[in-house]
This record gives C-alpha cells, structure tokens and sequence, in this order.
C-alpha cells in the first residue's frame, strides 16, 4: 500500500486509474457542456455587475463544442487565445503522470513573461468593463 505521496503518482494501479478517468472526466464534462450548457453562474459579476476575465467563458465553451467558433470568439476572446497553452501545459503533465516520461517539450516562463501575462489579463478585464465602442465587444454576449 503506498504511503506517501511520490509513492502514490509511481504506483502502477494509480497510474492506469488516472490514465483511464482524467480522459473519461473530460469527455463527461464536454458532454454535459454539450447537452446542458454552463451550470455555473459568474458570481463577480452577480455581485458586483462587472465582467471579469473568466466572464463569459462557459458560454465560450458551449459554444465551441457545438463548432461555433465565431460566438465563443464573441463570449471570450481571452479564453481562446488561452485554450491551446492550458491545453498543451494539461496534456504534457497528464502524459508524464501516467507514462513516467516528458513527451511534450515545456517552454521555461521568465517572471517577465509571467508578469506581462498578468498585465495582459489585468488589462483585458479592465477594457472589457469599458462602456466605449470597441471596447463593449469585449464584454460577453448573453
């Protein structure tokens, strides 16, 4: 019986499990997407009637696993740009926790980069709340 941690992530029954339900829970959770839309509501934006960076993106999603890809573009532009990195980042640690080997190259971030990202977010979540044209295109569409 594993007791730590790293014994866990090493054990063989770990990794076929997790092999196997990570890809399962994806497809469940596009399916669900897919038949039922977004469960979740913004709470930021229930509260204070602000957009923030994420609102916007459940409907980006919807929208993209029924191929409408103009419509999530219009939902979240951020999230689109954003999908293919988390995406790539998501599947790289999935293969080395299930295949114990680094198939997927990973780019270093300088804090630079992490900082000018942040600076992008910041930015993008403050022009999204702009009542301007064209900045209003920014805001989600309902």
């Amino acid at each position: 019986m594993p007791k730590t941690q790293h014994e866990l992530k090493n054990s063989l029954l770990f990794r076929v499990t997790f092999g196997i339900l990570a890809p399962l829970t994806l497809l469940a959770g596009m399916w669900i997407l897919y038949h039922y839309g977004n469960p979740f509501p913004c709470f930021f934006h229930k509260i204070t009637g602000l957009y923030c960076p994420g609102c916007g993106s459940g409907r980006a999603l919807y929208a993209l696993v029924h191929g409408n890809i103009l419509t999530a573009f219009r939902n979240n532009i951020f999230l689109l740009f954003a999908l293919p990195f988390v995406g790539w980042y998501f599947f790289g640690r999935y293969l080395e926790l299930v295949f114990h080997r680094s198939f997927i190259r990973m780019p270093a971030i300088s804090l630079k980069t992490y900082h000018l990202i942040m600076a992008g977010i910041l930015i993008y979540w403050i022009a999204r709340n702009l009542p301007w044209f064209p900045f209003t295109l920014l805001a989600p569409i309902s």
